[in-house]
């Protein structure tokens, strides 16, 4: 397979899973400009550690604009900020675009204009930034499927551009099977995780069990009538909510960190989506709603 040719990459949101991209896409032969929002710019130059523990210094462009010319644009922001971090720029972006964020709901809110190409994507890559160094903590996947405007054969590129970078990258055919699936494990582990601020594991403990079955039951009754193609049943999600508990045993969750640390959380695009679309269904959801009441004590939902 050849090498693709070195692309203009603009990725707007500078977290763990950005920086992450953005030393790979460097490494690659890409080059990187990063917007921000930040009143004060962060230094050029970034320090990465990979997983295999070698440690390096890449050099990126930090910006408060639109470059005027990129090849595509990546949005790693957290869901709630990607309508203010990208709306503005809309109009002038005719590059494609790619969604990467937990939750769902933030695509549906955009302007897009009709020739705008739009991707979805979701990763169990895991990074963390440790004071001025950006950590590569998991190996993971990466699964992007079309939204709007792509053909088959454009999908392919852009996965071979992206696997080149960070492998590995699948593209899905029905992307909403992959976004459901994690929003599905999301709606478990994050709020419980963050409400009682413990690690991923702890959630195997017996203690949890009768409140992941509801959660597990509320879930699968809103997503299978979402979801023609749904393949799960309540058993089988459960056992992949615990594979994913047991795999990140070690870690805490991004809502659990977001809750200890005073920032705002994902909580309405992940729980809040599932919610909404269980109102429009009319399905009580008891026991998410519990959770979201929970966690309106330390963010405002």
């Amino acid at each position: 397979m050849s090498k693709p040719v070195s692309k203009h990459i603009c990725i707007i949101g500078h977290g763990a899973i950005g920086l992450l991209w953005g030393h790979h896409f460097t490494a690659a032969g890409h080059r990187v400009t990063f917007m921000s929002r930040r009143q004060q710019l962060p230094p050029s130059k970034q320090c990465f550690t990979s997983y295999d523990g070698i440690e390096s210094v890449n050099e990126f462009t930090f910006s408060h604009q639109l470059p005027h010319h990129c090849d595509f644009v990546l949005v790693t922001t957290k869901a709630y900020q990607v309508f203010d971090a990208i709306s503005p720029f809309l109009a002038k972006i005719t590059a494609p675009i790619i969604l990467l964020h937990n939750g769902m709901g933030a695509v549906e809110a955009l302007p897009l204009a009709t020739y705008q190409q739009v991707m979805l994507a979701t990763t169990t890559h895991g990074a963390l930034i440790n004071e001025d160094s950006l950590n590569h903590t998991g190996l993971g996947n990466t699964i992007i499927g079309n939204y709007q405007g792509l053909t088959d054969r454009e999908l392919e590129h852009w996965q071979q551009l992206l696997g080149s970078a960070l492998p590995t990258v699948e593209v899905h055919h029905n992307i909403q099977l992959p976004l459901l699936l994690k929003l599905a494990i999301n709606c478990v582990i994050n709020p419980l995780t963050a409400i009682h601020q413990c690690k991923n594991g702890e959630l195997l403990s017996s203690e949890f069990d009768n409140q992941i079955d509801k959660l597990i039951h509320e879930v699968q009754q809103v997503i299978s009538k979402l979801e023609p193609d749904w393949p799960h049943s309540e058993a089988s999600l459960k056992q992949a909510i615990l594979d994913v508990a047991s795999a990140t045993a070690n870690n805490y969750s991004s809502m659990a960190q977001d809750v200890k640390y005073g920032r705002t959380t994902e909580i309405a695009y992940i729980n809040g989506y599932l919610l909404k679309q269980a109102d429009k269904l009319h399905i009580p959801l008891r026991e998410t709603k519990k959770l979201i009441i929970n966690l309106s004590e330390v963010d405002k939902y």
